[in-house]
């Protein structure tokens, strides 16, 4: 059984239709590539734009029995769409075990769908992203690729577009789209097409041009539609309602916003069309209560809307985002697992000028969100020094309802990444969360993740020459016979020599992909809502934000690295209590027959108990990440930074790693979260543990990382207990701390929802940095959070 969701009846049928297993939908693919073959040797944009057009046009549109704010992304209630311009091909061996696969199930496509779908693949063989980057890149580098050392590869290969990003919502609801699509026209008129160098700019404006003006047909048909409907409606409030429906739809997002309800329903109806554009995790909604303040006071001083009311406005929006997941494919799923969308809502710091941004609306946002808290909308809670005491606890009781369902984000560590990477103080006081972890700037700046590079397999490597214990292959560089060193510095020199090779093949890897994108599969509507795209006639990801853009690679298994080589440290070179070679043989028997030598590596320091013995090298080794990183370059000159994150992959990522020096064993999970200390090791409490991540240099992961603490939700019971909890949370966020997050959910609880799911269909957790529910989970995911340390007392 689960929960009613909303504070009302309205909401709560609205957010039933939604709990369903999600739906194929075809309906994108099926435009796409009509419009694909008939625009053959077009330019690029022009054949994005035109293929966006015209399934704006033709795709199936509804409106749901008591909705207030309508429009969806494909034709199903939940659902989510095949993009057969990035990589749909897996689908041919998969479409058939989409509904029986352990985790991120859809249900199965009817007989028709599923033949439709099937036969518009040819069409694309060939001429997809993924095909277009595999011949990008080297043999030699595709068989690294292969070895494991990298998860999540390239947004080409995992079939969804690089969307981690938020448009500028506030310009859209106080001009409209129809002063972007005039200021288009005016910039592409007046054009000099005899210079050479402006035809391309002329071919990029219309395809802005076309892509604005399909959302204005989109929304007419909303309008229409809701028209209709009102016509046939026998029920007078429901016929008013739709009436007022198909007048606000008629009016935006293509004009400026005058009532609350219109600039939620603008601001919805722009994330859906840059949905169908391009598809993907995180498409942001950047800070909602920031832009939409203004319309709410108005309201409230006028008359026209009270508070309850505009509380059902905003859960009724949380609910539809949830309808949207992307499809993905099965070893995917498994770096994505719960079908994160990450459609973050950033609440809260500080204003461009430095002023404290909390208001009415952050606390109405929070109070919309504890009675919805389904798992794609997702608030981030910015703290910052001015940030009120009363916003700070009313967020930890938020958390504590939700079981732990929020993100908190440091102001100070967050603005100073920005700053250390060239972004001037007025715009970085301006950021957002996007994605999982990483800070941005709304509808300036261009901040994508990369691959998820597997650092321990890096110290794996430097201990044995080169080769995979799991596979026995030769992958690495040969850096030498790790039971001949004699040195602590032997060891971190071999350590750094793989992990330089090894990154480098993950940039290029990233770059190729970024290229991919840049040259053949442009997102003009998203530019246009950008600024210095439209300034420079140049796409979002073809240098369009100039120098606001970074790229990122994420780090993973940093502390697995960190307890590895502080046992070696430690235990052989130090204390000399064994042997190189003892724990070369142990690694290689996976500790089998080598209970002694297990036991004293386990007992060495361990990253998460406030010991900078082991602390230090962590950061050590995330900074020689950073600086290698930093001598490359990206797509259109972007600057290459780090990210310590694995979103779920530090399960899959582990199954390629052998035993660890650390006391890890083979085949096993590595470090989640990114930052988070290995499961259980992390036995000092939560300050000790804080106080371990606070001390990394964060400016040297200026992409972001990520913390997951889990506490016992009695810890919790009462108002002294969050107090206490608000506190610490408070102290690490000004305290050096960048980002953490928590499960308030107990052991017991979590091993009951195992034993009798049906009983817990809404419990949420955080897997990774999104939440998702529990028992859709896959038992090697359940497993992975019960393990993570829980505290019992603050």
């Amino acid at each position: 059984m689960r929960a009613q969701k909303g504070s009302t009846a309205r909401v709560a049928k609205c957010a039933e239709r939604i709990f369903t297993l999600p739906e194929i939908c075809i309906e994108r693919e099926r435009y796409y590539t009509n419009s694909y073959q008939e625009t053959e040797g077009e330019p690029p944009c022009l054949r994005q734009a035109k293929a966006f057009a015209k399934t704006l046009d033709h795709m199936s549109i509804q409106i749901y029995d008591g909705e207030l704010i309508v429009g969806c992304p494909c034709s199903k209630a939940r659902g989510g769409a095949v993009l057969p311009e990035l990589n749909a091909q897996w689908l041919r061996e998969e479409v058939d075990d989409m509904s029986v696969r352990q985790w991120d199930r859809f249900q199965p496509p009817s007989a028709r769908e599923k033949e439709e779908l099937l036969a518009l693949l040819p069409y694309w063989k060939g001429k997809s992203a993924y095909d277009r980057w595999k011949k990008r890149i080297p043999k030699s580098i595709l068989e690294l690729y292969q070895s494991g050392f990298i998860g999540g590869v390239t947004f080409s290969s995992n079939g969804f577009y690089p969307c981690h990003v938020a448009v500028d919502y506030g310009m859209i609801l106080r001009q409209g789209l129809q002063a972007r699509y005039e200021e288009v026209l005016k910039r592409r008129d007046a054009l000099d097409l005899y210079q050479i160098k402006n035809l391309d700019k002329y071919h990029y404006y219309t395809a802005m041009s076309i892509s604005l003006d399909a959302v204005r047909r989109f929304s007419l048909r909303y309008a229409a539609l809701a028209r209709r409907m009102a016509e046939e409606e026998r029920d007078p409030v429901r016929q008013t309602e739709l009436k007022e429906i198909a007048r606000i739809c008629a009016k935006v997002p293509w004009q400026s916003a005058e009532t609350f309800h219109e600039a939620v329903q603008s601001v919805y109806m722009t994330w859906v069309a840059l949905i169908i554009e391009s598809w993907g995790h995180g498409m942001t909604l950047g800070r909602p209560d920031q832009y939409l303040i203004d319309f709410y006071l108005r309201d409230r001083a006028a008359g026209r809307i009270t508070r309850e009311k505009a509380q059902e406005l905003l859960e009724l929006w949380f609910v539809k985002v949830n309808g949207t997941v992307t499809l993905d494919d099965h070893d995917t799923a498994t770096c994505f697992a719960g079908f994160p969308q990450a459609v973050n809502i950033t609440l809260g710091g500080q204003d461009r000028e430095g002023n404290c941004a909390v208001n009415e609306l952050t606390y109405l946002l929070m109070a919309a969100e504890e009675k919805v808290g389904m798992t794609a909308e997702d608030l981030v809670i910015r703290v910052s020094e001015n940030s009120p005491y009363e916003y700070l606890l009313a967020a930890t009781r938020l958390a504590k309802s939700l079981k732990g369902k929020l993100k908190f984000v440091s102001d100070p560590v967050a603005i100073a990444q920005l700053l250390a990477d060239g972004y001037p103080l007025e715009l970085a006081r301006d950021y957002i969360i996007t994605g999982c972890n990483s800070p941005s700037i709304p509808g300036i700046s261009l901040d994508v993740p990369g691959g998820l590079f597997n650092l321990a397999f890096m110290l794996e490597l430097a201990l044995n020459n080169g080769v995979s214990r799991m596979t026995g292959r030769q992958v690495g560089l040969p850096t030498g016979d790790a039971r001949k060193f004699t040195t602590y510095e032997q060891v971190w020199d071999a350590f750094c020599e793989q992990t330089r090779y090894f990154l480098g093949a993950a940039v290029l890897m990233t770059n190729a992909d970024r290229e991919i994108f840049a040259e053949f599969l442009p997102i003009p509507l998203q530019s246009a809502l950008f600024h210095g795209p439209m300034e420079r006639g140049k796409d979002l990801f073809n240098g369009g934000t100039g120098r606001y853009a970074r790229q990122s690679i994420s780090i993973a298994g940093a502390p697995n690295v960190g307890d590895g080589l502080a046992a070696l440290k430690k235990v052989v070179f130090e204390d000399k209590r064994l042997t190189m070679e003892q724990v070369v043989d142990a690694l290689d028997a996976n500790f089998e027959g080598y209970d002694e030598v297990h036991y004293l590596l386990s007992k060495a320091p361990k990253f998460g108990n406030g010991i900078p013995y082991v602390d230090q090298i962590v950061d050590q080794a995330l900074i020689f990440c950073s600086d290698v990183l930093h001598a490359y370059i990206g797509v259109c000159g972007t600057p290459l930074i780090t990210a310590a994150a694995t979103i779920t992959a530090n399960v899959p990522l582990g199954y390629g790693v052998g035993a660890l020096p650390g006391g890890r064993l083979a085949n096993t999970p590595l470090a989640e979260g990114g930052i988070s200390p290995y499961q259980g090791r992390n036995q000092n409490g939560p300050t000790a543990t804080m106080r371990s991540v606070a001390g990394l240099t964060h400016t040297k992961l200026t992409n972001g990382s990520v913390l997951n603490m889990r506490f016992d939700p009695n810890a919790l019971k009462d108002r002294a207990g969050m107090e206490k909890f608000t506190d610490l949370l408070r102290a690490y966020l000004l305290g050096g701390g960048f980002f953490v997050q928590f499960n308030i959910v107990d052991t017991e609880t979590l091993r009951q929802a195992q034993k009798e799911p049906d009983r817990y269909r809404d419990l949420l957790v955080r897997v990774a940095t999104y939440s998702a529910y529990f028992v859709e989970l896959s038992p090697e995911m359940q497993e992975d959070i019960i393990n993570r340390m829980e505290f019992g007392a603050l």
